[in-house]
């Protein structure tokens, strides 16, 4: 078995790993940034060629079907959601049509099936047998349930529908989690060790709804999920932003292995300490909304520091991630001393 795939699984399992294991999203031939970049043209990060663990982007298919008067590429994915690619380089897709937004049934609506994705599995399996069979493959489900139901109806309507028409928001959840459920045995297929599930229904200050809600109406299908990823002999992960801490002990309950902190300022590294530290392995970086992109190189390295140091054990439990990202694309220089920080770690 490769090193860098011991190391990891060690990481995950508290089996003292020898050093700490870097995960990383910039990988040639995989990393797309959403489909706005040529993959074939991506290269790493300076310091991180010896990564152990990649990050794979995405599972969301949007296909371009035509351009507006701006030259912009506009695209349809499997859901009927069109977006288009914006020139303005701060993001990387903007939503146009949303097919449930003042919907209150899905009489005529049809979610996605697994057939609709075998090309893009195909092509994964293809790349990661001849490029990255030594690496740890952690394929991420991006958008998951709450996002891609945003994506659908309007994050404004989401939410206000949780309020007026419940019953019609769980059932979109469902339907979205059926689809879900159905990839996870492709992603053992083509050789991936572990499925992460990146959601988002916290802002910076908590919840967008009331945590009981999700826990009466919405925690069974994230359970159901990751019990699923077990069954099909991989690793669980989930990735929220925002400040979820209000269900931190419910994933503490879930068969869970990762959980993945982008926003570590909005979740606080104390709270990660204090109620998961020892229980669940930690996945982060450097925050992502405030301190990588606002902050100086110094306060980042200080933070990377900071992270490991408080999270990490000689039992392992933690794993480092080091993010360039694109529209936008992170400060070199603040990458780059993330980079020294792990590594500092990692012994190189």
């Amino acid at each position: 078995m490769s090193g860098h795939i011991e190391l990891v699984k060690k990481a995950i399992e508290f089996k003292r790993p020898d050093y700490l294991p870097l995960e990383v999203l910039d990988v040639p031939y995989l990393y797309d940034a959403y489909k706005t970049l040529d993959s074939k043209k991506v290269k790493l990060i300076p310091g991180t060629e010896d990564f152990d663990s990649i990050w794979v982007q995405g599972f969301w298919f949007p296909e371009e079907i035509g351009k507006n008067d701006f030259g912009e590429a506009l695209r349809k994915d499997e859901y009927g959601v069109i977006t288009k690619v914006p020139k303005d380089m701060n993001s990387a897709y903007v939503i146009l049509e949303e097919p449930l937004r003042g919907k209150n049934s899905l009489k005529d609506y049809k979610f996605p099936d697994k057939s609709s994705t075998r090309k893009y599995f195909d092509k994964f399996k293809k790349i990661i047998a001849s490029r990255y069979s030594d690496r740890f493959i952690n394929s991420h489900i991006d958008p998951a349930a709450f996002l891609t139901a945003s994506f659908l109806m309007g994050t404004d309507e989401l939410y206000l529908k949780m309020a007026s028409d419940l019953n019609f928001v769980i059932e979109v959840i469902e339907q979205i989690f059926e689809y879900h459920y159905s990839l996870i045995e492709e992603f053992a297929k083509y050789g991936s060790h572990m499925v992460t599930y990146l959601d988002e229904f916290a802002g910076s200050t908590g919840m967008m709804f009331n945590p009981n809600i999700w826990r009466k109406y919405f925690k069974k299908y994230y359970c159901k999920f990751f019990k699923l990823v077990h069954e099909a002999g991989m690793y669980g992960s989930i990735c929220l932003d925002g400040n979820f801490s209000d269900i931190i002990d419910d994933l503490l309950e879930m068969e869970l292995d990762v959980i993945q902190c982008p926003e570590t300022k909005a979740i606080g590294i104390d709270t990660l300490l204090n109620k998961v530290k020892g229980k669940k392995c930690i996945k982060c970086g450097v925050d992502m909304m405030h301190t990588l992109s606002l902050g100086k190189p110094e306060e980042v390295y200080s933070e990377a520091k900071k992270v490991v140091e408080s999270l990490n054990s000689k039992n392992g439990g933690f794993i480092s991630v080091v993010l360039r990202w694109h529209r936008p694309q992170y400060p070199m220089s603040n990458v780059m001393a993330s980079v020294k920080a792990f590594n500092e770690f990692r012994g190189h």
